[in-house]
């Protein structure tokens, strides 16, 4: 274990980026692994390796507007079998077409999500939702707002057993038009 210390003045933003990643797990043919024997208290929630995808398929990035998402984790379990339940929720704002067939293909559908967090000082952290071993559950609802100006649009709740509250990871997220590095937040397009 390690000392929790709090600088005067450190800057702590709360919530999650305006883009999240997210794919299917029969999609995903590799997983990142828990470290085995972690060297450092961040090791010890990290996913360490990449994720490797089926084929072709690649992760789908979503908008999620700001300030209307989260990350977060409850304890689970019995006494002597206690666990994490990791839960993230995001909200696109809108009710077209191409949203609504999203809520439908993901609705019974098992995922893993990259949420993206904000740091303030410039080292990017990304949370996986999901992992190989235990079942994603999403649920989700749309709302056309009831006057001009309300609030609106599809909102997202995802949750997941884990071994990790929030597992941490730093690899690479495969995309349709390139790819995203957690650990440095460069997206690097196709064929670059």
């Amino acid at each position: 274990m390690a000392n929790l210390r709090w600088a005067d003045g450190q800057v702590n933003p709360s919530g999650i980026k305006t883009k999240l990643f997210l794919a299917l797990k029969s999609d995903i043919s590799t997983h990142p692994k828990v470290v085995a024997a972690p060297a450092s208290p961040a090791e010890n929630i990290e996913l360490a390796g990449d994720f490797e995808m089926v084929g072709s398929k690649t992760f789908i990035d979503i908008y999620s507007t700001q300030g209307k998402g989260k990350v977060w984790w409850e304890s689970t379990g019995e006494k002597d079998h206690k666990m994490f339940l990791n839960k993230g929720s995001f909200k696109y704002p809108d009710i077209s077409d191409e949203a609504k067939s999203i809520a439908k293909q993901l609705l019974n559908s098992n995922v893993v999500a990259v949420f993206l967090l904000p740091t303030g000082s410039g080292i990017p952290r990304a949370v996986v939702i999901g992992e190989e071993d235990f079942d994603t559950t999403v649920t989700n609802n749309g709302d056309s707002g009831d006057a001009p100006g309300t609030e609106k649009g599809l909102f997202f709740e995802l949750e997941a057993p884990s071994f990790n509250p929030l597992p941490t990871y730093k690899g690479v997220i495969p995309l349709e038009d390139g790819s995203y590095d957690c650990e440095t937040g460069v997206f690097t397009p196709s064929g670059v």
